[in-house]
Parts: structure tokens; sequence; C-alpha cells
């Protein structure tokens, strides 16, 4: 068969190409004529655009009076001007706080770890002042931190007076050693329980002794009113029996264990005494930066070089 003859076609053939050709076109053409004849439709953003300027323009004015404020001087207190520059202070709780909520404050990494091993060792805030007295925390970092500083109202234990009064009256006489009473000892003390007294067995050994009585109070739990209650009846009948660190044998774990040191106060000791090639007195501590005045007076029972 010829190709041409594929291109032969009769009457009613032909008449159904063009058919289908028209088909054809109609379908390609009908969309355009749609939108060709379809009214467009607008949204008004005008409004929802305002607000958008609105926020972006307020929020670029709190970001410019921040910075103004955060990199202003006060040539009048420059050290608390320089803290604001890297405290970013909010409200916060000390007790518990983790390590990235610190960071979060502006506080250093070597800061919060001196914060964490205090709470390792049993250290708790109890009122805002507690947080000057780490070290390492300035007077002008404190003075920032201290309005953002939550402590919860701690509840107190109320005693009725005759109550009071018939305690003391039958414990008048009653005087504990608390450097060599045990557990049940202890207990006989006004408002001391079994797990009190576990409290201060634990922290007299890990002090080495008690030279004070007062030093009850840094037992974790032990506030003034717990204290008034039983400080008549304790005492200290000779301080011979403390335990002492040596100087110049005591090793880093040794030294960091004490309740009165950690790891950078027990360092500093260490390296004064590589580069001293040792220790020859006691007073010689006063001459490491990391211990202050308070910090030696509370050593000095507490250490010897012989």
């Amino acid at each position: 068969m010829s190709w041409k003859e594929y291109f032969n076609f009769n009457r009613a053939e032909r008449n159904g190409v063009v058919v289908l050709c028209v088909l054809i076109l109609a379908v390609c053409l009908i969309p355009s004529i749609i939108r060709f004849n379809r009214t467009p439709t607008t949204c008004d953003f005008t409004e929802f655009q305002a607000e958008i300027a609105e926020f972006e323009k307020e929020i670029a004015q709190k970001i410019k009076n921040d910075s103004a404020k955060r990199h202003t001087i006060d040539f009048l207190n420059v050290d608390k001007s320089i803290v604001e520059q890297k405290i970013i202070p909010f409200y916060f709780n000390p007790n518990g706080l983790p390590s990235e909520e610190w960071k979060k404050l502006g506080l250093k990494d070597w800061q919060i770890k001196v914060i964490k091993n205090y709470e390792s060792k049993g250290g708790k805030f109890y009122k805002k002042e507690d947080v000057k007295k780490i070290y390492g925390i300035t007077a002008a970092e404190y003075a920032v931190l201290e309005p953002f500083i939550i402590l919860p109202e701690k509840e107190k234990t109320v005693y009725s007076k005759p109550e009071f009064e018939k305690k003391t009256e039958s414990k008048a006489t009653l005087l504990v050693d608390i450097n060599t009473a045990d557990t049940l000892e202890l207990t006989k003390l006004s408002g001391i329980g079994p797990a009190f007294a576990r409290r201060i067995v634990k922290y007299r050994n890990a002090l080495g002794g008690f030279f004070s009585k007062e030093q009850l109070k840094e037992v974790y739990g032990f506030d003034e009113t717990k204290y008034a209650q039983c400080q008549a009846n304790c005492c200290i009948s000779n301080n011979s029996g403390i335990k002492k660190l040596n100087l110049n044998t005591a090793t880093l774990d040794e030294l960091k264990k004490h309740p009165y040191m950690d790891y950078y106060i027990a360092k500093a000791i260490i390296d004064y005494r590589i580069i001293k090639k040792g220790i020859h007195s006691v007073e010689e501590l006063q001459n490491i930066s990391l211990i202050h005045s308070d910090l030696y007076n509370k050593l000095n029972p507490y250490v010897s070089v012989n």
C-alpha cells in the first residue's frame, strides 16, 4: 500500500477531522478566555503591613535603648557600669539553679564551678546576702543581681511559750561536748533530732572537729532559731583534738574535701607550695590571693606546716 493512501479521506472522515480540530482549539482557548474575562481580586494588606512596621519600629527602638543603656559608662561608678555590660539579670532562685541558667545571667565558667562546688558540699542560700559570700562574686556583680534574687519564704517552727520554757528548764544543766558526742547524745539537745544529729557528726568529721560552737550554724539547715535553742547546752571541752591538714604534704584531693576549701583554693595552695619549695608558716596562706582574711581566719585552726 502506498503511503499516500493514508492521507486520502472520504467526506465523512474529513468532517470528523474538522470537528476534532475545532474541539481541540476550543479546549486550548477556553482557559485563556476565562482568565481574560475574570475580574481580578486583590487583598488589602495595608493595615497588616502597618502593624508589622509599627512592631518592627518598637523592637528596633527597644534594642537601641538597651544597647545605649548597656554601653553607657557611669564614670562615678565605673565598676558597676562594667558589670552591667556583661550581667544580664532575670528573676531566679539561686538554690539548685542549673549551670546553663547561671551562664545566661553572665557569670563565667569558673564562677559557676565555685557555686556548684559549694552546693555539692551541702551549701544552700538562705538569704540574698549568701550569694555575695560566694568566692568570685564581686560586690558590683551582687549589686546588679540582688534585686532579681527570689528566695521562697521559709517555714518557721513556732514554739508555744510554756513548751519552750519547760524544755529550757529541764535541760538547763545539760552540757554536750559537740566534738566528742555521738548522735544519741546530740539528740538530747533542744531542737536536734536524729537527722540533724547525723548531719552534725558528718560535718564535724569533714571539718576535723569544731573550733567554735557557732560553726554549728554552718551545718545544712541549722538556722539561728535552732542555734538559739541549743547553744546554751553545747560546749567544746578543748580544741586539741582538731584534725589538721599538713600544708606541705596534703594532696589536692585532701585539701579540696575540706568544707572551707574548693578545687581552686586547694590548687592555689599546691602551686604556692611548689613555687616556694614548701610552706614554712601558716601565715603564708595570706600571700595567696584567693585566701582573703575571713577565709584565713576560718582555715587557721585546721592547717599546719609540720
